[in-house]
């Protein structure tokens, strides 16, 4: 699988609010770096995942711009409305920084 596919799988994760896809999209050492510093891993995933749900079953992902090994996306989920600074490499996203508008 290649880098991009590695990205496509990630965000295909997301927009489904899928833990189990998004995990085979990323590395060991992925890092999401959410509102506050609060930095969770490959294994808080489904927590993770669990908590977005309690604001809507889809995650829209839009405005997706990919330069090199870095890609940048809106993204909202019910109200909350977001971006996010996405790093990957060949074998998965590496970290994801989140941003809130």
């Amino acid at each position: 699988m290649s880098a991009q596919d590695k990205l496509g799988g990630y965000a295909s994760g997301f927009s489904s609010l899928d833990a189990n896809v998004i995990a085979a999209n990323v590395t060991p050492e992925y890092k999401l770096l959410d509102k506050d510093g609060v930095v969770h891993h490959k294994s808080d995933l489904h927590e993770y995942i669990a908590e977005l749900k309690k604001h809507g079953d889809t995650m829209e992902i839009t405005e997706v711009m990919v330069d090199g090994d870095k890609a940048w996306c809106k993204w909202q989920l019910g109200e909350i409305v977001g971006a996010g600074l996405i790093s990957f490499e060949e074998e998965g996203v590496t970290q994801e920084q989140l941003f809130y508008f």
